[in-house]
């Protein structure tokens, strides 16, 4: 189990959200076209109250938003755990081969006076 911080549970969420949003936008227009072509080809569905309509409407957008709102929370997470894998990978490197702060630190007195 990961130990996480309040600001990643509150990016996570906000995220999440962002995800819901956007599905929730794409599938509702998925359902209004839909609405549209059952309102022109079935006459049963002409016949449909008005709020039947707006409510098969709202399952496409509902289920969309969640669906997106999934798929985001996913991608996060593995983000994440990318980021979290090459931080470490970064700082076994920096181990085995020396990092670049060892490249800046000024040579020993006896290298400099065997360089002049």
């Amino acid at each position: 189990m990961r130990l996480v911080s309040d600001k990643d549970q509150e990016d996570a969420s906000n995220y999440a959200m962002k995800g819901f949003a956007v599905g929730a936008a794409q599938w509702a227009g998925v359902g209004l076209f839909a609405s549209a072509l059952a309102y022109s080809f079935f006459p049963w569905y002409r016949r449909t109250q008005t709020v039947n309509k707006f409510y098969i409407v709202m399952c496409f957008g509902l289920g969309g938003g969640a669906y997106k709102s999934d798929r985001y929370m996913v991608n996060f997470e593995r983000r994440g755990r990318a980021q979290m894998l090459d931080e470490t990978t970064r700082q076994r490197y920096e181990i085995i081969y020396g990092g670049k702060k060892d490249e800046n630190l000024p040579a020993p007195a006896a290298e400099q006076e065997a360089k002049q």
